[in-house]
């Protein structure tokens, strides 16, 4: 058996008269008859101590998760107010960054996913009731879009607005009659403006170094697009005059109106003019913009490889190449140069997903490579009807189109090949009036300068 020993120390002690008293137990006894006289004292005196013991009532604690703070709540017989900044509704008011939806940012600030899903899909659908076009609640949206959400203290949906534009600005409540989704009433104005600029880069990186949007761009893109292949055809130093309207949402520019005239100078194209007559763009003398073929199937393009031999880059040999490629973004829309019908719609071979379109007057388009394809053999199509999109399918390196045009049956350059045009002028008794407008109109561009900047035409037009 192990025996473990301990040891403790003993408190010294003192003799006094014959016994010994421990100094410890000495000690506390000192110190209990002083607080016990001290005690008397004060209760006598009728002093109040400054603590209550009383545990009836307690405190009501409120805590902010964002914020990591915390407020006590004061019984109510307490004479001094204390200010509880946590209570009521929180607004999160931001803008959209790279890759935000609709829908991830309902559900991001929203606990209830089921309501976040709800609301995103009834902003969605009064989106598109009032654009009238799709608009996809999970798909990112643009960069810097303003949006505000209202919560109450538990968390739950009290508000929304998002603003995609300027004039178009949605809102969303919960109240108690449920959720209600509307377009906010805005109050558009428009101004007439010039600019005047000089082509170097793209039309889109030109125009844009004016200070001017990429909208801007587009619409003249599109104005000139049976004319002008802008892709191919601009030299750094073409010169571009436009006369347009700015549009502005309660006194806050808010994109562009209509572009009333235009005037492109270029070393290649010659001078190209537009004139908005009607609901219709004419030229100087009265012909109408509008012909049977599109100079290009695309909107933003590029040229990676032209008609004729080349070293093919799949195949790895010389080889006749029967049409012209553009690179482009997968995704991108293609659409037919002109109206016509469809002979073929599927899978060829090399060429992918592929698409034919017979056309008046012998002429036949093909695109090739495509990533979707949205019409089918038989289907009569009109003119920059969406066709497709951009893809790499077949033997393909990478995203572009190939787009070939036929003549009588034989392959041509779709890029110097001159389109068949049906011209049609000014009605005969409009041609003064017209005359008189492109006149004025065509007077408030000449010899404007070139700038980085708009310029505000303060010249008064009657516009027709």
């Amino acid at each position: 058996m192990t025996t473990f020993k301990t040891s403790r120390k003993i408190a010294p002690s003192v003799k006094r008269k014959g016994f010994r008293v421990p100094i410890r137990a000495l000690l506390v006894g000192i110190f209990i008859t002083f607080s016990g006289s001290i005690s008397y004292l004060y209760i006598t005196a009728g002093y109040q101590f400054p603590f209550s013991c009383d545990l009836k009532s307690d405190p009501v604690v409120s805590v902010n998760q964002s914020s990591a703070t915390c407020a006590v709540t004061p019984d109510s017989s307490s004479s001094t107010a204390v200010d509880n900044t946590l209570g009521g509704s929180q607004e999160i008011t931001d803008v959209t960054a790279p890759g935000d939806s609709l829908y991830s940012l309902l559900t991001d600030n929203l606990p209830d996913e089921s309501a976040a899903v709800q609301l995103a899909r009834m902003f969605a659908q009064t989106i598109e009731a009032s654009l009238d076009q799709p608009f996809d609640y999970k798909a990112p949206m643009q960069v810097g879009k303003r949006y505000s959400i209202s919560v109450d203290r538990d968390g739950r949906f009290l508000s929304a607005a998002l603003e995609l534009e300027p004039a178009h600005v949605f809102h969303a409540i919960q109240d108690e009659n449920g959720l209600r989704c509307w377009k906010e009433e805005v109050v558009l104005d428009f101004k007439t403006e010039t600019l005047s600029f000089e082509i170097d880069g793209t039309l889109t990186e030109s125009v844009l170094n004016t200070g001017e949007g990429t909208e801007l761009a587009l619409k003249l893109s599109n104005l000139f697009r049976w004319d002008i292949d802008f892709h191919t055809e601009t030299v750094r130093g073409d010169i571009c005059r436009v006369l347009f309207e700015r549009r502005y949402a309660d006194d806050r520019p808010s994109g562009y109106g209509r572009i009333l005239s235009a005037v492109y100078e270029g070393k290649k194209t010659g001078t190209k003019t537009a004139i908005l007559f009607n609901d219709e763009y004419y030229d100087a003398n009265g012909m109408e913009l509008k012909k049977n073929f599109l100079r290009s199937p695309l909107s933003v393009i590029r040229v990676t490889s032209r008609f004729g031999k080349r070293f093919h880059p799949v195949l790895r040999v010389w080889r006749k190449h029967n049409g012209v490629d553009y690179a482009a973004a997968q995704g991108t829309p293609v659409w037919s140069v002109a109206g016509g019908v469809v002979t073929f719609s599927g899978w060829q071979n090399g060429y992918g997903n592929y698409v034919c379109i017979k056309h008046d007057n012998g002429y036949e388009s093909r695109y090739g490579h495509l990533h979707r394809i949205f019409v089918a053999k038989g289907q009569r199509v009109k003119q920059r009807q969406r066709i497709g999109t951009v893809g790499m399918t077949g033997l393909a390196t990478g995203s572009h189109l190939d787009f070939q045009l036929l003549v009588g049956n034989r392959h041509v350059n779709p890029l110097n090949v001159k389109m068949a045009q049906s011209l049609r002028s000014v009605p005969a008794p409009l041609t003064d009036r017209f005359a008189r407008l492109a006149q004025d109109r065509l007077l408030a561009l000449k010899g404007l300068m070139v700038t980085q900047g708009p310029e505000v035409n303060t010249k008064k037009l009657t516009l027709q």
